[in-house]
């Protein structure tokens, strides 16, 4: 699945921390397009039910929503005007939703669920894999993108401008893929720099299925 990246000025970030600046920058949005393509990659070809958790400024909607008859774009806060980036070929719909919350998506009903930079925000793993696990359809396709979250990163993120990502990145790759692991099958995974380990990537995706 290809990115298709919405023309700067088109979106609005969903509160302060929302990173979409840092996709359209010279060098550095390289980098942040790159953590979404490598998500897209893992897509499945074949699905007609997408979910997005954590839509933030809406970066992917139009992208997702061109590639399948129905998406669902959740968040704690939503953006304005999500629904004009949405195709007229997909039925979309936007929620308020706390993915820890056991009545706020309908279970068994996604065929593919995708969450890219949500779970290191959450402390309990467990349960936030737990509520992925319900929400996908058998057989349907988990696509989850964790940062690496030490001091190394922290530091990172301080120079790009945004201090104190200890607060928000509260859960490591390693934690939050063991959770998953529990509930989910591993069945592909892409890093940054390509091959490095759980530890060491300073992003990484994987694909994981529903029995």
């Amino acid at each position: 699945m290809k990115l298709i990246l919405p023309p700067a000025g088109t979106l609005t970030p969903n509160d302060e921390h929302d990173p979409l600046p840092y996709y359209y920058r010279p060098i550095l949005g390289a980098l942040f397009r790159r953590r979404l393509t490598m998500g897209l990659s893992l897509i499945p070809p074949k699905h007609d039910r997408i979910l997005e958790v954590g839509v933030g400024s809406g970066i992917l909607v139009t992208t997702l929503s061109s590639h399948c008859a129905e998406y669902t774009g959740t968040d704690l806060v939503l953006a304005p005007n999500l629904e004009r980036l949405v195709p007229p070929t997909c039925k979309a719909t936007f929620r308020h939703a706390d993915l820890l919350d056991p009545d706020s998506l309908p279970e068994d009903h996604y065929d593919v669920v995708i969450c890219l930079s949500v779970l290191e925000h959450i402390a309990d793993c467990d349960g936030a894999a737990r509520a992925l696990a319900r929400v996908l359809s058998p057989g349907g396709t988990l696509v989850a993108g964790i940062p690496m979250v030490n001091a190394f990163m922290a530091k990172a993120f301080r120079t790009i401008g945004f201090d104190n990502i200890e607060a928000h990145h509260v859960s490591s790759p390693r934690r939050v893929t063991t959770a998953l692991a529990r509930v989910l099958r591993p069945v592909a995974r892409v890093a940054l720099p390509p091959l490095a380990p759980t530890d060491l990537a300073l992003y990484q995706c994987g694909a994981w299925m529903k029995a």
